[in-house]
C-alpha cells in the first residue's frame, strides 16, 4: 500500500515529471493524427483505383485479344464459379484523341480507349459514381442527356470543383452547335455563289463582240457565252488576279447577334461537292461498316481548302443525332484550375476551364486486329462525348476514353463471320466476403488459362508500386514520429535520476524499516508506469479531438499560414480524410507506456541498490 501511496504523492509533488507527461501525450497525438490522416488518405485512394479497376482481372498479353469471349466467361465459371459474383468483358487498346478547339485548333491526345458495356460493367466496377450527370451515376449510359450535367462537383459539395461550361453542355449543347455550323456552310456557299457571278461577269467578253460565225462555228466557249453561264472549269481560287470580288453584302440571319464575325480564310473559298470528291478519295479506317446505318456517309478524305468542314457532311443531322456515345476523363479536355471570386456569393471558388463538354464530336483512332492488311491496321470514327469521367486519380483522368464494346469490336474487327467476339480482358467481381487472393490463385492454376497467354492479377497486383510506395511513407512516418516518444523516454530517464538522488535518504529510511530491493525497485518502474498511463491517456483523447476537428484545424493553420494547407487543387480532397484504426491506437499506447517504463529501470535498479548505511550518511 505503501507504494501506491509514494507514487501518488511524487505524481502531485515533482512538478518537473509534467515535462515528460507532457512529451509522451505530444508524441501519442501526434502518431494518432498523422497515422489517420494517412490512412484516409490510403483508404480514399484504395477506393479510387478499385472504382475504376475490378476485383480480378483476366488480360491477354496479345493486343489483339483472345478468341470467343463468351467461352472464356463459361471457363472462368466452371474453374471458380462459387466465388465469382459478376463478369463483364471488355476490349482495351491504346489510341489517339482528336477534336477542335475554338473553331480551328486541333487538339490531340493519347489516350486507352475501354469498350465496355454498359449493362454488366456496373456489377463489376464503380465508374458510374464517377461521372458528371446524375442520372449517368444511377445507370451508365452512353446515350446524351437533355441537360443537368454537375456544374459543381457534388462529391465535393459546397467546396466542389466549378465547371461552368457544364451547364450548357447536353443536346442544347448540340443543337446549337449544329445551328451555328449550318449558318456557317450556308454563309460560305452564299458567298461562293457571289464570288462566282462576279468572276464570270469580269471575265467573259461582251456579248456584242461576239461574231456569230463564232458562235456558230462550234466553239464551245462562245455558245457558252450566249447562254451567260459561268465559264467552265473556272475556279476563282486559282486566278484570284482575274477575279476581284466586290465587298460581300452582310446576310441577315438570327445568329449574326450570337456569333463572332466570319473572317475565317474558307469564306472566300467554294465548297466542293461531297458527292463529287468522295468516290476518287479513300474512306476513313473504320467507316466500312456504315452501310449498317443508312443515315451515316463516311466522311471524305480531300485535299481540298474545305477539309475543315468535312465534319459537317457526316450525313446525320445534329440537332437531332448523336455519333456513337464516349465517355472522356475529364483530365483530357480540364485546363488550369484557379480560384476566382463568385460575385453573387462573394465566395471564392475553384473552377477548372473545359476545352470540350458533353454534346460535341471527337475522333478516336485506334490500332484493329487486322495487322495483315496495313489500310485495316489503323481505325478511326466519330464519337459524341456524352459525359465527363472523374475518379480523382490522374492516372486515370487524364487517359481513360469509355466507349460501347460492341461498336468497338465491330471497329477493330473482333467480330468473326459466325458472330463469335474478341475481347482482351474480363473483368470479375468477388462475392461478398471471398478473398481476391484466392480467387486469383484458383484461375491462374487453373488449365483453362495458361500463363503464357493470359495475365491474372488482383486490383492491388495492378496497382502494387503505388499502394507499396504509400505503405512505405506511412512506415517510414511511424518511425521518425516513435523517435519523439524516444525522446520523451529521455527524458524520463533524466528526471528519475535526479529524483533518485534527491530522494536517497528517503530510500535508506525505507530500506531501515524493512522495504526490500526489489520494493524500491517497483516504485520507481510503477512511477514510471503512472507516467507513461498519464501521458498516453491525455494523448489518446488529444489524437482523437484533433481528428475529430481535423477540417477546422486545417482551416485554421490556412489562415495562420495564408495558404490553403490542403488545396483541394492538389489533394483533389473538398475535406481531409481521416480514420482511426483501433489496432493502431492500441500499439501505440502500449509503445509509449513500454517507452515509460523502459526509461525508468535504470534509476530503479540504482535505488534498490543502495544500502540504508550509506543512503543515510547522505
Amino acid at each position: 500500500m505503501y507504494k501506491l501511496l509514494l507514487i501518488w504523492r511524487y505524481l502531485l509533488t515533482r512538478r518537473i515529471a509534467l515535462v515528460s507527461v507532457v512529451s509522451v501525450t505530444l508524441g501519442v497525438a501526434t502518431m494518432i493524427v498523422v497515422n489517420a490522416v494517412m490512412l484516409g488518405f490510403s483508404r480514399e485512394m484504395e477506393n479510387r483505383i478499385h472504382g475504376a479497376l475490378s476485383d480480378v482481372t483476366v488480360s491477354s498479353y496479345s493486343l489483339r485479344g483472345f478468341d470467343d469471349v463468351d467461352s472464356r466467361i463459361r471457363d472462368a465459371q466452371k474453374v471458380a464459379g462459387d466465388l465469382i459474383e459478376a463478369i463483364t468483358p471488355t476490349v482495351t487498346t491504346p489510341g489517339m484523341l482528336s477534336f477542335e478547339f475554338g473553331g480551328g485548333e486541333v487538339i490531340t491526345r493519347q489516350v486507352q480507349i475501354v469498350g465496355v458495356d454498359a449493362a454488366t460493367n456496373e456489377r463489376v466496377t464503380a465508374i458510374a459514381q464517377y461521372l458528371q450527370h446524375p442520372e449517368n451515376r444511377k445507370a451508365l449510359s452512353f446515350d446524351l442527356r437533355e441537360d443537368g450535367y454537375d456544374v459543381q462537383n457534388s462529391t465535393f459539395g459546397a467546396d466542389g470543383v466549378v465547371r461552368r461550361r457544364l451547364a450548357e453542355a447536353g443536346w442544347k449543347k448540340r443543337r446549337a452547335d449544329a445551328k451555328y455550323e449550318k449558318y456557317r456552310l450556308d454563309e460560305r456557299r452564299r458567298r461562293r455563289e457571289i464570288l462566282e457571278k462576279t468572276a464570270q461577269a469580269d471575265s467573259a467578253p461582251p456579248l456584242e463582240d461576239v461574231a456569230e460565225s463564232d458562235a456558230s462555228s462550234g466553239d464551245p466557249y462562245a455558245a457558252a457565252l450566249q447562254n451567260f453561264p459561268k465559264a467552265p472549269n473556272y475556279d476563282p481560287m486559282e486566278e484570284e488576279t482575274t477575279a476581284v470580288a466586290p465587298s460581300v453584302p452582310t446576310v441577315s440571319s438570327p445568329f449574326d447577334a450570337g456569333f463572332p464575325e466570319l473572317d475565317s480564310p474558307l469564306d472566300a473559298a467554294p465548297t466542293p461537292d461531297l458527292a463529287e470528291v468522295a468516290p476518287e478519295t479513300p474512306e476513313l479506317d473504320g467507316a466500312a461498316d456504315s452501310e449498317d446505318d443508312p443515315t451515316r456517309v463516311p466522311i471524305a478524305v480531300a485535299a481540298s481548302p474545305f477539309d475543315g468542314l468535312a465534319e459537317f457532311e457526316t450525313g446525320i443531322d445534329k440537332e437531332t443525332t448523336q455519333e456513337t456515345g464516349a465517355i472522356l476523363g475529364v483530365g483530357l479536355v480540364s485546363g488550369a484550375r484557379r480560384r476566382h471570386l463568385n460575385p453573387t456569393t462573394g465566395v471564392e471558388e475553384l473552377r477548372e476551364s473545359l476545352a470540350i463538354v458533353p454534346g460535341a464530336d471527337v475522333t478516336l483512332s485506334f490500332l484493329g486486329v487486322n495487322f495483315e492488311n496495313p489500310t485495316r491496321a489503323f481505325v478511326s470514327d466519330r464519337f459524341t462525348v456524352v459525359d465527363l469521367y472523374e475518379c480523382r486519380m490522374a492516372e486515370y483522368d487524364e487517359s481513360f476514353v469509355f466507349v460501347p464494346i460492341d461498336r468497338l469490336q465491330k471497329l477493330r474487327g473482333m467480330i468473326a463471320d459466325d458472330g463469335t467476339k474478341m475481347a482482351t480482358q474480363l473483368l470479375i467481381k468477388a462475392k461478398p466476403g471471398v478473398k481476391i487472393e484466392e480467387l486469383r490463385d484458383r484461375l491462374r492454376a487453373a488449365e483453362e488459362f495458361p500463363e503464357q497467354l493470359y495475365e491474372i492479377e488482383t486490383w492491388r497486383d495492378q496497382q502494387a508500386t503505388t499502394l507499396a510506395a504509400v505503405e512505405m511513407e506511412l512506415s517510414i512516418l511511424n518511425v521518425l514520429l516513435f523517435l519523439s516518444i524516444c525522446v520523451a523516454g529521455f527524458g524520463i530517464l533524466a528526471i528519475f535520476f535526479m529524483i533518485v538522488v534527491e530522494k536517497t535518504r528517503d530510500v535508506g529510511i525505507l530500506k531501515s524499516l524493512g522495504a526490500s530491493g526489489s520494493g524500491i525497485m517497483q516504485i520507481f518502474l510503477l512511477y514510471g508506469l503512472a507516467l507513461g498511463l498519464v501521458g498516453a491517456g491525455l494523448g489518446t483523447a488529444l489524437g482523437f479531438w484533433f481528428v475529430a476537428n481535423i477540417q477546422e484545424v486545417a482551416d485554421f493553420l490556412s489562415r495562420i499560414m495564408g495558404r490553403e494547407v490542403f488545396d483541394p487543387s492538389i489533394y483533389m480532397f473538398h475535406q481531409v480524410p481521416a480514420i482511426i484504426e483501433p489496432a493502431t491506437v492500441f500499439w501505440i499506447v502500449v509503445g509509449s507506456l513500454f517507452i515509460a517504463v523502459a526509461s525508468s529501470v535504470l534509476p530503479a535498479l540504482r535505488a534498490a541498490r543502495l544500502k540504508p548505511v550509506d543512503a543515510l550518511r547522505i
